[in-house]
């Protein structure tokens, strides 16, 4: 435990080197947004992905880059055009796999070191969706990937979160129209924050797989270490944890149930995780009625030093799931 917890230590001070230089403080213009307008508010509508795709050495694979543009726009030019990465198998009836990779990530590495070459050999179809102000759609004056999605910016961070949503539902529908597979959802860290909040508003997920998830936007902020200065300039501009409770509780996964099966739901957790606390994922786990979990001992850092073990949990889970799916020719 000493161990898992000094090496999360060491991550989160890693971390803190790049923040915000000026207050990302900005409050809340619009009425707060109720739970049963919570099916409206993450609308979405089709998209239209457009593919520039090469072969790879692999011949039965093909490999490239999707983009379009979001169904929500939020006044960036370059956050409001979606982006991602595809490893695409000629096996037309291959698994689609979206990963959603973490807040703060500067690339999807972290995601690929977990699981990309154990799904190539199995002959998946692999997509890497960027999450909102990350990456290449990262605005010119942010200092660091992310730093506008999760901000003492209380609207603009439900903004972020609600077009996260909306963006990855319109790929979602997009491969459930054009593919013949199973869409296999995995996120981790934020985006396991990310597929949760979706599997509560999409029905067209076969499985979902949520690592090191966050739940609660307000509690992480609040109570734990990576959230710690976003929390001081919403303190030092008069903010509550009450008062973001309710602001930002239109995000949390944990006030609705999954629109998908639950049995086909799997939720991996750190017991010693620094940066999402247990207790905030055991309220979503036990919310959503107990779908399966495997508590892991090691902190988030285990996304790096428990790589193979998420894989193969995951590989396994997701296997026994699409088997019960009689997809002919599916090389699996």
């Amino acid at each position: 435990m000493f161990i898992t917890k000094y090496i999360d230590k060491l991550a989160l001070y890693d971390l803190h080197k790049k923040r915000s230089k000026v207050t990302q403080y900005a409050s809340f213009k619009n009425e707060i947004i109720k739970n049963e307008e919570r099916e409206n508010f993450y609308n979405t509508y089709a998209a239209k992905p457009q593919f520039d795709i090469n072969p790879t050495e692999n011949k039965t694979y093909s490999s490239g880059t999707f983009n379009f543009r979001s169904s929500i726009s939020l006044g960036d030019k370059n956050n409001d055009m979606v982006s991602g990465e595809s490893y695409l198998n000629s096996n037309e009836n291959a698994p689609n796999i979206i990963f959603v990779h973490g807040w703060r990530m500067d690339s999807n590495d972290r995601i690929k070191n977990i699981f990309h070459k154990d799904m190539l050999n199995l002959g998946w179809n692999m997509y890497y969706f960027t999450l909102p102000y990350h990456f290449e759609r990262e605005p010119e004056e942010s200092i660091y990937s992310g730093e506008f999605m999760i901000s003492a910016n209380i609207e603009r961070t439900v903004a972020a979160s609600r077009q996260a949503v909306a963006d990855l539902r319109a790929l979602i529908q997009w491969i459930k129209t054009n593919k013949s597979g199973p869409v296999i959802l995995i996120g981790v860290s934020l985006g396991g924050f990310i597929t949760n909040l979706t599997a509560t508003l999409e029905s067209s997920i076969d499985v979902l797989v949520s690592v090191f998830y966050a739940n609660r936007l307000s509690y992480s902020i609040w109570n734990t270490n990576p959230g710690m200065y976003i929390k001081k300039d919403l303190v030092q501009n008069g903010v509550t944890h009450d008062v973001l409770k309710e602001k930002w509780e239109i995000t949390e996964p944990s006030i609705s149930k999954p629109k998908m099966d639950r049995d086909n739901i799997l939720l991996i957790s750190a017991k010693h995780d620094q940066y999402v606390h247990m207790e905030d994922t055991s309220y979503l786990w036990e919310s959503w009625g107990k779908p399966k979990r495997l508590v892991y001992n090691c902190g988030h850092s285990g996304i790096v030093l428990n790589r193979k073990r998420i894989s193969e949990d995951t590989i396994s889970f997701i296997r026994s799931k699409i088997f019960r799916y009689e997809y002919s020719n599916m090389n699996i």
